[in-house]
């Protein structure tokens, strides 16, 4: 969940615990054209369903958006002429954990809005009843005020049945002034009416008091075999599947969303579904009564005339006043989260007539979609200083874009970073394709991006994550201090592969001057390979168990308890005395680290930071946009868009070909030449120190951890017999040591 300011105490071994804060703030995008984007930071939409209340109780009616992809929870404050601006602070008082659907209704008549939510416990409803806090903020209370909405049955009650996947209704259906429901049956096909009766019986509306009133309201059956419905000949009658459908219902049903409203203006509740069979919409109009529906024609391209809604797949329709002309529209968008459209998520059907006599009219297919930073779904940012102009730019990877021909539309975007009000950052894309990366989009995607000095010649090379769990290398042939300019692409860089989906940074762990690699996998695990190169020519051992190499750095495992993959997104703040990382996970939320010595175990620094979450999939990208001393963060995640943090965390400190030269370490070996059993004497003792022992090849052949040690002995008569090199590092300074290892008749 969203909240304005994020804090969380950085737990660091022997220094006093800090605090770092995150609050969000929303610098200025444009577009290719010049175009401002006012929520460029929304972070994407990708299955929203859209309701409108007044959150921050001033008033006017706000937005607020549940998106099925991550259970993500979005807020936008209006201003009453039909214009919003992001507001993830009045989303404070409401509950964290909302999975699946959400529906906002008024059910006690009190004017504050109350919450039906899916409940996996009752396998229905769950209610939660809403109140206004200090402030007016509308909030609800962390337990539900109904666990669970039950109906009589036989001597007992049992809960009212809706899947996660479908959605219901919740409207005043019989126009008593309490709230009915409608949903499909357990078995599909046929949609229940539950009645509400807290009104007939005395209890006025603060009460939810249902009864099974109908198991086939409306008189039609959603086969699921084709969009149209089938339709009952008379009012109280209920179409009879065949015996044939009597075997297969049980299987059919595996999706609806359901909306009620009036389109003929006859006071009876139309009925407008979604099937996740199919892309259109079809409105079934009511000619019965209140107290029986009869839905007699159909609509099974909606609107007929007009533009059809055509959302592949599994279509829902939200009715809502989005323009504040005080005549209520339609928004359309997508149910389903995995190969189903993302872009054209928000269809906009604004009501040119009146809420008596409505007429809906297309204005958009990509409603506050086009006014964001969305490329479809799964946002991975990275900042890189381009232009070499001092400012760090936005680099922007998606995992893939929706097409109908079944390629996956994954590239780069790249944001100019330029000086906004006040020496602020603003961003300015300036190249739709960076890389061209789209040119390989038939064998791979979810380009997931990072920068660094890989090489150690001064400049900034980039190495991409890819759908397969490799990597794809992009050498800068520039020179220090130039715009980059990249070699074609190394694919399958060094062999490296972390599995699947793979999410690199570039950093030096172990302080020796040349970057390494440290990669996230679909597993959940962030990899760690050493270079063992020299500099211009880094070199990586893709055996995960060589020497120097981790499988899982630090201990980390982003796995979420019930979730068999964790997708962490690792970056790396590099300071003189420590390491942060803060990585995203398939969860949504960000995890952070604290290290001095990348072999050891990390301390977590809590489970997430700050009780951010953003929705699954997030992505972190750290970096000081605005050259203020302090690290920014720009955070992906599964809806394709990003947002923007400011953080008090100070920025990184100068590595790689910035820093200062390391000294030259002295010590002692002996004896030399040696049958095996050597001894390093005059070692520094330093709380972060590591042997290293290669082999006349350059190959590393042995770590060795020595932190604290003045003195240490190595066991090497497992070594064959040859000339070796014997390294000791240091944070700040380094040495080497030949030795000669004899052979087995002289040991």
């Amino acid at each position: 969940m969203c909240r304005p300011s994020f804090l969380f105490a950085l737990l660091l071994p022997l220094v006093v615990a800090a605090q770092f804060e995150m609050t969000p703030a929303y610098p200025v995008v444009t577009d290719a054209a010049g175009r401002e984007l006012p929520l460029a930071w929304l972070g994407g939409l990708n299955a929203p369903q859209f309701m409108r209340t007044d959150l921050d109780g001033d008033g006017q009616a706000d937005l607020y958006i549940f998106d099925r992809a991550g259970d993500a929870q979005i807020a936008l404050r209006g201003n009453g002429n039909g214009s919003y601006a992001l507001a993830p602070e009045l989303l404070a008082g409401f509950p964290a954990e909302l999975t699946h659907w959400v529906l906002l209704r008024d059910y006690d008549g009190d004017g504050i809005d109350d919450l039906f939510a899916y409940s996996a416990a009752s396998g229905g409803f769950r209610v939660h009843r809403g109140f206004r806090a200090a402030g007016g903020l509308l909030s609800f209370p962390v337990d539900p005020t109904y666990a669970g909405l039950r109906y009589p049955f036989n001597n007992g009650t049992i809960p009212i049945f809706v899947t996660p996947i479908d959605y219901p209704a919740v409207d005043d259906l019989d126009g008593d002034g309490d709230l009915d429901i409608l949903t499909f049956s357990v078995g599909g096909g046929y949609v229940e009416y539950y009645r509400n009766y807290s009104f007939e019986r005395g209890f006025g509306t603060d009460t939810l008091l249902y009864e099974l009133e109908s198991e086939c309201w409306g008189g039609f059956y959603e086969s699921g075999r084709t969009p149209a419905l089938d339709l009952a000949a008379v009012a109280g009658a209920c179409f009879a599947k065949s015996l044939s459908e009597e075997t297969r219902v049980g299987r059919r049903h595996a999706g609806s969303t359901v909306l009620t409203l009036d389109v003929d203006g006859n006071g009876l509740k139309d009925v407008m579904l979604g099937d996740v069979s199919f892309e259109y919409l079809v409105l079934g109009l009511n000619k019965g009564t209140r107290q029986t529906a009869w839905i007699s024609s159909q609509d099974t391209t909606w609107p007929t005339p007009g533009v059809t809604a055509n959302i592949p797949f599994f279509p829902g329709a939200y009715h809502l006043d989005v323009d504040d002309d005080g005549n209520r529209d339609i928004l359309a968008s997508p149910s389903q989260t995995l190969n189903a459209e993302d872009i054209n998520v928000g269809w906009y059907y604004r009501n040119v007539g009146t809420n008596a006599a409505p007429s809906f009219a297309l204005q958009d297919s990509q409603f506050l979609v086009r006014d964001a930073i969305d490329f479809g779904t799964g946002g991975l940012p990275a900042g890189f200083d381009y232009d070499a102009d001092g400012r760090t730019d936005l680099v922007v990877g998606n995992t893939e874009n929706f097409g109908r021909s079944g390629i996956f539309d994954s590239r780069l975007r790249l944001y100019r970073n330029t000086v906004g009000a006040a020496g602020e950052p603003a961003f300015t894309l300036v190249e739709e394709d960076y890389l061209e990366l789209s040119r390989f989009q038939n064998s791979s995607s979810a380009f997931a991006p990072a920068f660094g000095d890989l090489d150690g010649d001064g400049d900034v090379d980039a190495v991409i994550g890819e759908r397969s769990g490799r990597l794809i290398y992009y050498e800068n042939l520039a020179g220090p201090g130039r715009p980059a300019e990249f070699a074609e692409p190394v694919f399958g860089y060094m062999g490296i592969d972390a599995g699947q989906l793979s999410k690199p940074d570039i950093a030096d762990l172990d302080r020796d001057g040349r970057n390494d690699l440290v990669v996230g996998g679909f597993d959940g695990r962030i990899r760690f390979y050493r270079n063992v190169g020299e500099p211009g020519a880094p070199r990586f051992d893709p055996d995960e168990a060589a020497p120097g190499n981790l499988l899982q750095l630090g201990g980390i495992n982003t796995n979420k308890p019930g979730l068999s993959s964790g997708h962490p997104t690792p970056r790396v703040i590099t300071y003189d005395d420590r390491f942060l990382i803060v990585t995203g996970n398939r969860s949504g939320t960000l995890e952070a680290y604290s290290f001095a010595e990348y072999t050891q175990p990390f301390v977590a620094l809590g489970d997430t930071v700050a009780g951010i979450d953003l929705g699954g999939y997030s992505a972190p990208a750290t970096a000081d946009f605005n050259n203020d001393g302090q690290l920014e963060l720009v955070v992906g995640n599964e809806r394709g868009g990003v947002t923007y943090f400011r953080t008090d965390l100070a920025a990184e400190a100068p590595t790689g070909v910035f820093s200062p030269p390391l000294s030259l370490l002295d010590f002692g070996v002996f004896p030399n030449p040696s049958g095996g059993l050597v001894t390093l004497s005059d070692l520094p003792g330093s709380v972060a120190q590591r042997i290293e022992v290669y082999g006349s090849q350059g190959q590393l052949v042995r770590t060795v951890d020595a932190a604290g040690q003045g003195v240490r002995e190595l066991d090497l008569t497992d070594l064959p017999a040859g000339l070796y090199l014997i390294e000791v590092r240091t944070p700040a300074a380094r040495g080497a040591r030949k030795i000669s290892l004899l052979d087995g008749a002289v040991r």
